[in-house]
């Protein structure tokens, strides 16, 4: 899916529309610290006092937190129909990982991709398998190599496709085959 940014009109307009928005109730804030020191309340209004871009600086902190709840709700929303955590992270402009630390679960088991059953395959004389994890929102592996070790995708590991989980699997049994077979 391509991404597409908002024209700098869009930005200029939603940039106007947030001011206004943050202006006027940074007023009614002002109002009542004002209203509530009663050696201001014959006192003219004075714009040069700190109060009014303190007060508007207390909706911007405000306003911050409900675009968090936001976009929150919205990558969840994504994660539910679909999107995966890359998908997430090139929507917000950040890596994959950074998305599933910003919204962990995000990425659920309603999402179609944790309806896969689990992949099983052999190469370089060992096997591995790879699964779903809903819970994190990725895939992960476990693989038995020709010389018998056993590795499972490491804690950190974060895997978006079934298919970079199963690369990593492999990368685990090629480096990992007997003796005998290297030489032959």
């Amino acid at each position: 899916m391509e991404m597409k940014e908002p024209t700098q009109e869009e930005r200029d307009q939603l940039r106007q529309a947030l001011h206004k928005a943050l202006a006027k109730l940074g007023d009614a804030v002002y109002e009542r610290l004002t209203a509530a020191r009663p050696d201001d309340a014959e006192a003219e209004l004075d714009l040069t006092r700190p109060e009014i871009p303190l007060a508007k600086l207390i909706v911007c902190k405000y306003a911050d937190e409900e675009l968090d709840v936001l976009a929150e709700r919205f990558a969840r929303s994504a994660g539910a129909a679909g999107a995966n955590y890359a998908e997430l992270g090139t929507a917000w402009g950040i890596s994959r990982q950074a998305a599933r630390k910003r919204w962990p679960g995000a990425v659920s088991a309603i999402n179609e991709r944790a309806n896969k059953e689990p992949v099983h395959f052999e190469a370089f004389g060992g096997e591995a398998r790879v699964t779903f994890h809903p819970e994190d929102g990725g895939w992960w592996w476990i693989a038995t190599a020709a010389n018998r070790q056993v590795r499972e995708a490491p804690e950190k590991a974060e895997y978006d496709t079934s298919e970079e989980a199963a690369a990593a699997a492999g990368a685990f049994l090629a480096a990992n085959t007997t003796t005998e077979e290297t030489t032959r």
